[in-house]
Protein backbone atom coordinates (compact mmCIF):
# COMPACT_ATOMS: atom_id res chain seq x y z
CA UNK A 1 0.00 0.00 0.00
CA UNK A 2 1.45 3.40 -1.15
CA UNK A 3 1.25 5.89 1.92
CA UNK A 4 -0.36 9.21 2.05
CA UNK A 5 0.89 12.26 0.79
CA UNK A 6 1.67 13.04 4.42
CA UNK A 7 3.91 10.15 5.20
CA UNK A 8 6.80 10.99 7.93
CA UNK A 9 10.19 10.37 6.67
CA UNK A 10 13.67 11.63 8.02
CA UNK A 11 16.97 13.18 7.03
CA UNK A 12 17.59 13.92 3.12
CA UNK A 13 14.45 12.57 2.19
CA UNK A 14 12.57 15.60 4.91
CA UNK A 15 14.66 18.47 2.96
CA UNK A 16 13.92 17.31 -0.59
CA UNK A 17 10.56 16.87 -0.56
CA UNK A 18 8.60 19.10 1.75
CA UNK A 19 5.05 18.99 2.17
CA UNK A 20 3.83 21.24 -0.86
CA UNK A 21 5.32 19.21 -3.02
CA UNK A 22 3.56 16.20 -2.19
CA UNK A 23 0.39 17.61 -3.82
CA UNK A 24 1.71 18.67 -7.06
CA UNK A 25 0.46 17.26 -10.22
CA UNK A 26 3.00 18.67 -12.30
CA UNK A 27 5.65 16.51 -10.45
CA UNK A 28 6.01 12.63 -9.52
CA UNK A 29 8.05 12.23 -6.71
CA UNK A 30 8.36 8.85 -5.04
CA UNK A 31 10.81 6.18 -2.58
CA UNK A 32 10.98 2.77 -3.43
CA UNK A 33 12.79 -0.45 -2.29
CA UNK A 34 15.60 -1.51 -4.61
CA UNK A 35 12.81 -4.66 -5.55
CA UNK A 36 10.31 -1.79 -6.50
CA UNK A 37 7.98 -1.72 -3.34
CA UNK A 38 6.95 1.96 -2.55
CA UNK A 39 7.83 3.73 0.13
CA UNK A 40 6.22 7.01 -0.55
CA UNK A 41 4.36 8.87 -3.32
CA UNK A 42 3.32 12.36 -4.05
CA UNK A 43 -0.40 13.09 -6.11
CA UNK A 44 1.51 13.11 -9.13
CA UNK A 45 3.55 9.40 -8.60
CA UNK A 46 -0.02 8.08 -7.63
CA UNK A 47 -1.73 9.25 -10.63
CA UNK A 48 0.93 8.04 -12.52
CA UNK A 49 1.40 4.64 -10.62
CA UNK A 50 -2.10 4.09 -10.80
CA UNK A 51 -2.75 3.91 -14.53
CA UNK A 52 0.84 1.97 -14.91
CA UNK A 53 0.10 -1.88 -15.83
CA UNK A 54 1.89 -2.99 -12.77
CA UNK A 55 1.88 -0.04 -10.40
CA UNK A 56 5.28 0.77 -8.64
CA UNK A 57 7.14 -1.26 -11.31
CA UNK A 58 9.30 0.29 -13.44
CA UNK A 59 9.64 -0.83 -17.14
CA UNK A 60 13.03 1.36 -18.18
CA UNK A 61 15.42 1.20 -16.91
CA UNK A 62 14.11 -1.62 -14.39
CA UNK A 63 14.51 -1.08 -10.25
CA UNK A 64 17.27 -4.22 -10.43
CA UNK A 65 19.25 -2.25 -12.97
CA UNK A 66 18.94 0.69 -10.95
CA UNK A 67 19.37 -0.83 -7.42
CA UNK A 68 22.86 -2.09 -9.14
CA UNK A 69 23.86 1.48 -10.51
CA UNK A 70 26.48 2.39 -7.71
CA UNK A 71 26.30 3.95 -4.16
CA UNK A 72 24.57 7.37 -5.27
CA UNK A 73 25.90 10.48 -3.67
CA UNK A 74 25.30 13.68 -5.02
CA UNK A 75 24.80 12.64 -8.66
CA UNK A 76 22.04 11.14 -9.58
CA UNK A 77 22.30 7.38 -10.64
CA UNK A 78 20.20 7.62 -13.56
CA UNK A 79 18.65 10.80 -15.78
CA UNK A 80 16.99 10.39 -19.17
CA UNK A 81 13.35 8.97 -19.97
CA UNK A 82 11.80 6.85 -17.14
CA UNK A 83 8.78 4.37 -18.58
CA UNK A 84 6.77 3.17 -15.91
CA UNK A 85 4.18 0.28 -16.54
CA UNK A 86 3.33 0.54 -20.77
CA UNK A 87 6.05 1.42 -22.62
CA UNK A 88 3.61 2.17 -25.46
CA UNK A 89 1.92 5.39 -23.68
CA UNK A 90 3.74 8.93 -23.84
CA UNK A 91 1.73 9.52 -20.89
CA UNK A 92 3.91 6.85 -19.11
CA UNK A 93 6.87 8.15 -20.40
CA UNK A 94 8.36 10.98 -18.18
CA UNK A 95 11.73 12.49 -17.93
CA UNK A 96 13.57 12.37 -14.83
CA UNK A 97 16.22 11.73 -12.46
CA UNK A 98 17.15 8.51 -9.64
CA UNK A 99 18.84 9.24 -6.27
CA UNK A 100 20.21 6.84 -3.93
CA UNK A 101 19.49 7.36 -0.67
CA UNK A 102 20.86 4.72 1.53
CA UNK A 103 19.27 1.36 1.04
CA UNK A 104 16.24 3.11 -0.70
CA UNK A 105 15.91 4.66 -4.44
CA UNK A 106 14.64 8.28 -4.74
CA UNK A 107 12.16 9.42 -8.17
CA UNK A 108 12.17 12.42 -9.33
CA UNK A 109 10.30 13.33 -12.86
CA UNK A 110 8.36 16.01 -14.55
CA UNK A 111 5.05 15.41 -16.59
CA UNK A 112 6.04 16.91 -20.18
CA UNK A 113 3.00 19.52 -21.11
CA UNK A 114 4.99 20.22 -24.22
CA UNK A 115 4.28 16.54 -24.94
CA UNK A 116 1.08 15.70 -23.85
CA UNK A 117 -0.30 18.79 -25.84
CA UNK A 118 1.22 17.78 -28.53
CA UNK A 119 -0.86 14.67 -28.11
CA UNK A 120 -4.05 15.77 -26.89
CA UNK A 121 -3.70 17.85 -30.50
CA UNK A 122 -2.75 14.82 -32.37
CA UNK A 123 -6.08 13.10 -30.70
CA UNK A 124 -8.21 16.06 -31.36
CA UNK A 125 -6.82 16.13 -34.98
CA UNK A 126 -7.77 11.82 -35.22
CA UNK A 127 -10.86 12.51 -33.74
CA UNK A 128 -11.89 15.22 -36.39
CA UNK A 129 -11.06 13.22 -39.30
CA UNK A 130 -12.85 10.19 -37.66
CA UNK A 131 -15.95 12.57 -37.77
CA UNK A 132 -15.11 13.71 -41.60
CA UNK A 133 -14.83 10.16 -42.48
CA UNK A 134 -17.91 8.77 -40.31
CA UNK A 135 -19.71 11.66 -42.63
CA UNK A 136 -18.15 10.91 -45.82
CA UNK A 137 -19.43 7.06 -45.15
CA UNK A 138 -22.61 8.09 -44.53
CA UNK A 139 -22.45 10.29 -47.67
CA UNK A 140 -21.70 7.22 -49.52
CA UNK A 141 -23.96 4.71 -47.85
CA UNK A 142 -26.38 7.33 -49.37
CA UNK A 143 -25.07 7.62 -52.61
CA UNK A 144 -24.63 3.32 -52.56
CA UNK A 145 -28.52 2.70 -51.51
CA UNK A 146 -29.60 5.12 -54.73
CA UNK A 147 -27.04 3.19 -56.75
CA UNK A 148 -28.34 0.15 -55.65
CA UNK A 149 -32.14 1.39 -56.33
CA UNK A 150 -31.15 2.27 -59.34
CA UNK A 151 -29.69 -0.85 -60.29
CA UNK A 152 -32.50 -2.83 -59.17
CA UNK A 153 -34.22 -0.85 -61.39
CA UNK A 154 -32.27 -1.65 -64.04
CA UNK A 155 -32.06 -5.00 -63.36
CA UNK A 156 -36.54 -4.99 -63.49
CA UNK A 157 -36.05 -3.30 -67.35
CA UNK A 158 -33.65 -6.10 -68.29
CA UNK A 159 -35.91 -8.65 -67.30
CA UNK A 160 -38.48 -7.44 -69.46
CA UNK A 161 -36.07 -6.01 -72.18
CA UNK A 162 -35.21 -10.06 -72.54
CA UNK A 163 -38.45 -10.92 -71.97
CA UNK A 164 -39.64 -8.61 -75.58
CA UNK A 165 -36.88 -10.18 -76.94
CA UNK A 166 -38.01 -13.48 -76.37
CA UNK A 167 -41.11 -12.59 -77.88
CA UNK A 168 -39.71 -10.46 -80.97
CA UNK A 169 -38.26 -13.97 -81.70
CA UNK A 170 -41.31 -15.55 -81.70
CA UNK A 171 -43.34 -13.25 -83.27
CA UNK A 172 -43.38 -14.60 -87.15
CA UNK A 173 -44.55 -18.07 -85.29
CA UNK A 174 -47.12 -16.12 -83.00
CA UNK A 175 -48.62 -14.01 -85.56
CA UNK A 176 -49.19 -17.07 -87.94
CA UNK A 177 -51.02 -18.54 -84.85
CA UNK A 178 -53.16 -15.98 -84.65
CA UNK A 179 -53.80 -15.08 -88.48
CA UNK A 180 -54.64 -18.92 -89.04
CA UNK A 181 -57.79 -18.90 -87.05
CA UNK A 182 -58.74 -15.17 -88.22
CA UNK A 183 -58.42 -16.42 -91.79
CA UNK A 184 -60.96 -18.87 -91.05
CA UNK A 185 -63.03 -16.71 -89.07
CA UNK A 186 -63.63 -14.09 -91.32
CA UNK A 187 -64.01 -16.59 -94.62
CA UNK A 188 -66.91 -18.10 -92.23
CA UNK A 189 -68.59 -14.46 -91.30
CA UNK A 190 -68.66 -13.70 -95.05
CA UNK A 191 -70.09 -17.68 -95.93
CA UNK A 192 -72.71 -16.46 -92.94
CA UNK A 193 -73.59 -13.69 -94.24
CA UNK A 194 -74.68 -14.49 -97.94
CA UNK A 195 -76.39 -17.00 -96.03
CA UNK A 196 -78.56 -14.54 -93.93
CA UNK A 197 -78.79 -12.88 -97.39
CA UNK A 198 -80.13 -15.92 -98.89
CA UNK A 199 -82.69 -16.18 -95.77
CA UNK A 200 -83.85 -12.44 -96.20
CA UNK A 201 -84.22 -12.77 -99.72
CA UNK A 202 -86.54 -15.96 -99.49
CA UNK A 203 -88.54 -14.63 -96.77
CA UNK A 204 -89.43 -11.41 -98.79
CA UNK A 205 -90.31 -13.85 -101.48
CA UNK A 206 -92.80 -15.75 -99.41
CA UNK A 207 -94.12 -13.20 -98.02
CA UNK A 208 -94.84 -11.00 -101.70
CA UNK A 209 -96.33 -15.05 -102.16
CA UNK A 210 -98.54 -14.69 -99.58
CA UNK A 211 -99.82 -10.91 -99.45
CA UNK A 212 -100.62 -11.70 -103.32
CA UNK A 213 -100.84 -15.23 -104.45
CA UNK A 214 -104.21 -17.23 -104.07
CA UNK A 215 -103.56 -19.88 -100.61
CA UNK A 216 -103.67 -22.33 -103.68
CA UNK A 217 -100.46 -21.39 -105.26
CA UNK A 218 -99.02 -20.85 -101.81
CA UNK A 219 -97.36 -24.45 -101.93
CA UNK A 220 -95.87 -24.90 -104.50
CA UNK A 221 -94.04 -21.17 -103.95
CA UNK A 222 -93.03 -22.29 -100.23
CA UNK A 223 -91.39 -25.63 -101.83
CA UNK A 224 -89.79 -23.42 -104.61
CA UNK A 225 -88.20 -21.06 -101.86
CA UNK A 226 -87.06 -23.70 -99.98
CA UNK A 227 -85.65 -25.39 -103.14
CA UNK A 228 -84.21 -22.07 -104.52
CA UNK A 229 -82.51 -21.29 -100.98
CA UNK A 230 -81.32 -24.50 -99.99
CA UNK A 231 -82.78 -23.80 -96.35
CA UNK A 232 -82.09 -27.60 -95.06
CA UNK A 233 -78.30 -27.03 -95.46
CA UNK A 234 -78.14 -23.45 -94.60
CA UNK A 235 -79.69 -24.63 -91.13
CA UNK A 236 -76.29 -26.98 -90.77
CA UNK A 237 -74.21 -24.94 -92.45
CA UNK A 238 -75.35 -21.56 -89.92
CA UNK A 239 -74.69 -24.17 -87.38
CA UNK A 240 -71.29 -25.26 -88.09
CA UNK A 241 -70.36 -21.70 -89.05
CA UNK A 242 -71.14 -20.09 -85.57
CA UNK A 243 -69.39 -22.80 -83.82
CA UNK A 244 -66.23 -22.81 -85.96
CA UNK A 245 -66.02 -19.23 -85.62
CA UNK A 246 -66.23 -18.84 -81.37
CA UNK A 247 -63.61 -21.68 -81.77
CA UNK A 248 -61.33 -19.72 -83.94
CA UNK A 249 -62.11 -16.72 -81.32
CA UNK A 250 -61.57 -19.09 -78.72
CA UNK A 251 -58.29 -19.99 -79.73
CA UNK A 252 -56.72 -16.12 -80.59
CA UNK A 253 -58.26 -15.33 -77.04
CA UNK A 254 -55.86 -17.96 -75.24
CA UNK A 255 -52.93 -16.62 -77.30
CA UNK A 256 -53.77 -13.51 -76.52
CA UNK A 257 -53.72 -14.44 -72.94
CA UNK A 258 -50.57 -16.68 -72.84
CA UNK A 259 -48.93 -13.30 -74.44
CA UNK A 260 -50.35 -11.37 -71.57
CA UNK A 261 -49.28 -13.99 -68.60
CA UNK A 262 -45.16 -13.86 -69.73
CA UNK A 263 -45.12 -10.67 -71.08
CA UNK A 264 -45.80 -9.04 -67.41
CA UNK A 265 -42.74 -7.45 -65.66
CA UNK A 266 -41.26 -9.20 -62.82
CA UNK A 267 -43.06 -8.08 -60.26
CA UNK A 268 -45.30 -10.63 -60.46
CA UNK A 269 -46.94 -11.71 -57.26
CA UNK A 270 -46.59 -14.37 -54.93
CA UNK A 271 -49.06 -17.20 -55.20
CA UNK A 272 -49.27 -20.60 -55.00
CA UNK A 273 -48.87 -22.13 -58.74
CA UNK A 274 -49.49 -25.26 -60.93
CA UNK A 275 -46.05 -25.27 -62.44
CA UNK A 276 -47.45 -27.45 -65.15
CA UNK A 277 -49.59 -24.81 -66.42
CA UNK A 278 -47.37 -22.49 -66.17
CA UNK A 279 -45.38 -24.72 -68.69
CA UNK A 280 -48.22 -25.55 -71.06
CA UNK A 281 -48.88 -21.79 -71.65
CA UNK A 282 -45.13 -21.22 -72.11
CA UNK A 283 -45.26 -24.61 -75.03
CA UNK A 284 -48.20 -22.93 -76.61
CA UNK A 285 -46.13 -19.37 -77.01
CA UNK A 286 -43.25 -21.44 -78.26
CA UNK A 287 -45.16 -24.00 -80.08
CA UNK A 288 -44.93 -22.61 -83.71
CA UNK A 289 -40.83 -22.09 -83.25
CA UNK A 290 -40.54 -25.65 -82.50
CA UNK A 291 -42.95 -26.95 -84.93
CA UNK A 292 -40.92 -24.83 -87.78
CA UNK A 293 -38.25 -26.29 -86.39
CA UNK A 294 -39.13 -29.62 -86.80
CA UNK A 295 -38.54 -30.01 -82.97
CA UNK A 296 -40.43 -32.85 -81.02
CA UNK A 297 -40.99 -31.94 -77.27
CA UNK A 298 -42.40 -34.50 -74.91
CA UNK A 299 -43.27 -34.01 -71.34
CA UNK A 300 -42.85 -36.88 -68.56
CA UNK A 301 -45.11 -34.93 -65.72
CA UNK A 302 -45.68 -36.74 -62.37
CA UNK A 303 -48.52 -34.89 -59.62
CA UNK A 304 -46.16 -32.12 -58.34
CA UNK A 305 -47.77 -30.33 -55.98
CA UNK A 306 -48.83 -26.57 -56.25
CA UNK A 307 -45.51 -24.51 -55.42
CA UNK A 308 -45.61 -20.97 -53.72
CA UNK A 309 -43.51 -19.00 -56.23
CA UNK A 310 -44.05 -16.31 -59.03
CA UNK A 311 -45.98 -17.78 -62.15
CA UNK A 312 -44.58 -15.02 -64.35
CA UNK A 313 -41.15 -15.30 -63.42
CA UNK A 314 -41.06 -18.99 -64.12
CA UNK A 315 -42.30 -18.89 -67.40
CA UNK A 316 -39.66 -16.78 -68.73
CA UNK A 317 -37.43 -19.65 -67.22
CA UNK A 318 -38.92 -21.72 -69.38
CA UNK A 319 -39.11 -20.26 -72.37
CA UNK A 320 -35.42 -18.89 -72.07
CA UNK A 321 -34.41 -23.15 -71.50
CA UNK A 322 -36.90 -24.37 -74.73
CA UNK A 323 -35.43 -21.99 -77.12
CA UNK A 324 -31.95 -22.40 -76.07
CA UNK A 325 -32.73 -26.19 -76.33
CA UNK A 326 -34.28 -25.74 -80.01
CA UNK A 327 -31.25 -23.59 -81.08
CA UNK A 328 -28.63 -26.62 -79.87
CA UNK A 329 -30.87 -29.44 -81.74
CA UNK A 330 -30.92 -27.57 -85.32
CA UNK A 331 -27.58 -29.52 -85.91
CA UNK A 332 -29.81 -32.21 -86.06
CA UNK A 333 -31.57 -31.36 -89.18
CA UNK A 334 -35.86 -30.81 -89.69
CA UNK A 335 -37.38 -33.84 -87.60
CA UNK A 336 -34.98 -34.82 -85.59
CA UNK A 337 -34.59 -32.79 -82.65
CA UNK A 338 -35.78 -33.84 -79.71
CA UNK A 339 -36.50 -32.06 -76.20
CA UNK A 340 -37.74 -33.61 -73.11
CA UNK A 341 -39.37 -32.52 -70.32
CA UNK A 342 -39.37 -33.98 -66.57
CA UNK A 343 -40.70 -32.88 -63.49
CA UNK A 344 -40.45 -35.00 -59.66
CA UNK A 345 -40.81 -34.59 -56.38
CA UNK A 346 -37.98 -34.18 -54.28
CA UNK A 347 -39.76 -33.42 -51.01
CA UNK A 348 -39.34 -30.05 -49.93
CA UNK A 349 -38.49 -29.20 -53.21
CA UNK A 350 -39.55 -30.19 -56.88
CA UNK A 351 -37.26 -30.63 -59.87
CA UNK A 352 -37.64 -29.83 -63.70
CA UNK A 353 -35.27 -31.41 -66.07
CA UNK A 354 -34.65 -29.99 -69.79
CA UNK A 355 -33.05 -32.20 -71.97
CA UNK A 356 -32.35 -31.92 -75.59
CA UNK A 357 -30.09 -34.03 -77.93
CA UNK A 358 -28.27 -30.76 -79.20
CA UNK A 359 -25.06 -30.11 -80.50
CA UNK A 360 -23.65 -30.02 -76.55
CA UNK A 361 -21.28 -27.63 -74.70
CA UNK A 362 -17.34 -27.46 -74.28
CA UNK A 363 -16.26 -26.96 -70.72
CA UNK A 364 -14.93 -23.77 -71.39
CA UNK A 365 -19.01 -22.88 -72.77
CA UNK A 366 -20.06 -24.51 -69.78
CA UNK A 367 -18.20 -22.36 -67.10
CA UNK A 368 -19.59 -19.15 -68.84
CA UNK A 369 -23.18 -19.71 -70.05
CA UNK A 370 -24.72 -18.19 -67.20
CA UNK A 371 -22.23 -14.79 -67.18
CA UNK A 372 -23.72 -11.51 -68.64
CA UNK A 373 -23.43 -10.56 -72.20
CA UNK A 374 -22.04 -14.26 -72.97
CA UNK A 375 -23.28 -15.80 -76.24
CA UNK A 376 -22.33 -18.07 -78.70
CA UNK A 377 -24.26 -16.65 -81.30
CA UNK A 378 -23.79 -14.26 -83.92
CA UNK A 379 -23.64 -10.80 -83.66
CA UNK A 380 -27.22 -9.34 -83.33
CA UNK A 381 -28.72 -13.00 -83.00
CA UNK A 382 -28.25 -13.06 -79.42
CA UNK A 383 -28.31 -10.79 -76.10
CA UNK A 384 -26.77 -13.04 -73.99
CA UNK A 385 -28.81 -12.11 -71.24
CA UNK A 386 -31.14 -15.15 -71.06
CA UNK A 387 -29.45 -17.66 -69.11
CA UNK A 388 -28.14 -14.90 -66.61
CA UNK A 389 -31.83 -13.66 -66.17
CA UNK A 390 -32.62 -17.55 -65.48
CA UNK A 391 -30.25 -18.02 -63.12
CA UNK A 392 -31.25 -14.56 -61.55
CA UNK A 393 -35.19 -15.68 -61.05
CA UNK A 394 -34.41 -18.88 -60.05
CA UNK A 395 -31.89 -18.61 -57.29
CA UNK A 396 -32.08 -15.00 -56.18
CA UNK A 397 -35.76 -14.90 -56.31
CA UNK A 398 -37.11 -18.39 -55.80
CA UNK A 399 -33.94 -19.71 -53.96
CA UNK A 400 -33.38 -22.77 -56.18
CA UNK A 401 -30.55 -23.99 -58.21
CA UNK A 402 -30.10 -24.06 -61.94
CA UNK A 403 -27.35 -26.49 -63.25
CA UNK A 404 -26.29 -27.97 -66.51
CA UNK A 405 -24.60 -30.98 -67.40
CA UNK A 406 -23.74 -31.31 -71.50
CA UNK A 407 -21.51 -33.63 -73.13
CA UNK A 408 -20.72 -32.06 -76.83
CA UNK A 409 -22.05 -34.26 -79.82
CA UNK A 410 -24.63 -35.62 -77.35
CA UNK A 411 -26.85 -32.80 -75.94
CA UNK A 412 -27.18 -30.82 -72.80
CA UNK A 413 -29.67 -31.07 -69.78
CA UNK A 414 -30.58 -28.15 -67.63
CA UNK A 415 -32.30 -28.71 -63.98
CA UNK A 416 -33.78 -26.37 -62.26
CA UNK A 417 -34.37 -27.27 -58.85
CA UNK A 418 -37.28 -25.13 -56.34
CA UNK A 419 -38.67 -25.04 -52.75
CA UNK A 420 -42.29 -25.87 -52.53
CA UNK A 421 -42.38 -22.90 -50.03
CA UNK A 422 -40.48 -19.74 -51.54
CA UNK A 423 -38.66 -17.84 -48.85
CA UNK A 424 -38.85 -14.35 -48.22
Amino acid sequence: MIPPAGGQLGGPVAELAGSFLMDSTALAIGVFAPDGAPRLANRGMRRLLGHAAEPGRLVSPSFPQLAAAGPGGEAPIHRGILHFGDVRSIAHSLRGEVWRLGDELLILAEFDVVELERVVAEVSALNSRITSLQRRLVSEQRALERSLAQLRATQSMLVHSEKMNALGKLAAGVAHEINNPLAFVRSNVHTLGESLGRLFGAYEALEEAVLHACPAELTGVAEALREDADLEFLREDAGDLVKGTLGGLARVQQIVKDLGTFARLDQAEVEHSDLRESLESTLAIASPALKSGGVEVSVEWTDLPKVRCKPAELSQVFLNLLINAAQAVECRGPGNGRIVIRARDEGSRVALDFEDNGAGMTCDVLGRIFDPFFTTKAVGQGTGLGLTISHKIVVDQHGGTIVVRSTPGAGSTFTVTLPKELVR
